[in-house]
């Protein structure tokens, strides 16, 4: 059984938004799986000294903001920046992690939606009861969600993911996975698919 496609990404990175809507579809041609790995990008920006992408200096910032949306744009999307951005995902990670041993057939959907209604409204994106409306919307227990981002086993299994992602060498997202390669951003998705169409190149 070939390995499945390690999707590594925070909640509120624009350019993990804009792979996620594809990813699922892109693995599906090659008879792949998506393995969703939410993790805190605050918590790997402080191992490697670095920072979101809108608080760079400037030029950078005013660079990367456009480009946001010309990437959206180019992959059909919609996006438009939050007011509150960025911030805190602890909560929607660990509701991710939770949903993942619930009901991993609809993990990708999640993540889905909840990208989706963050980069196209001003949600509150960590919200517990937000969430849980997210959560019932898939049919499946808001309140068993709201749960989770208290309970200490979903607060162990993030801290988990950070430090796991931290000692890969993990310092972005989306960061894709595949047989062993990474690949940064969501402009790599060309060449992950000409690696899954290859076995390399």
């Amino acid at each position: 059984m070939m390995q499945a496609i390690e999707f590594w990404f925070d909640f509120v990175s624009p350019y993990a938004y804009i792979a996620a809507q594809s990813v699922e579809q892109l693995a599906a041609r090659y008879g792949r799986t998506v393995n969703w790995q939410p993790v805190l990008l605050g918590a790997v920006f402080r191992e490697t000294g670095s920072g979101p992408l809108t608080m760079r200096p400037p030029v950078m910032a005013n660079y990367f903001r456009h480009d946001f949306e010309r990437s959206a744009r180019f992959a059909g999307l919609s996006l438009r920046l939050p007011d509150n951005f960025p911030v805190s995902t602890h909560n929607t990670a660990r509701v991710c992690l939770w949903l993942k041993q619930q009901a991993p057939h609809l993990t990708g959907e999640f993540v889905r939606r909840v990208t989706s209604a963050y980069f196209n409204g001003d949600v509150p994106v960590n919200d517990s009861a937000w969430l849980a409306d997210v959560v019932s919307g898939l049919d499946l227990d808001g309140q068993s969600a709201i749960a989770a981002c208290a309970d200490p086993q979903w607060k162990d299994a993030l801290r988990e993911q950070c430090e796991t992602a931290i000692a890969r060498g993990i310092f972005g997202a989306p960061w894709i996975i595949v047989d062993g390669e990474s690949f940064w951003g969501n402009d790599r998705l060309p060449q992950v698919e000409r690696w899954l169409a290859q076995g390399s190149f």
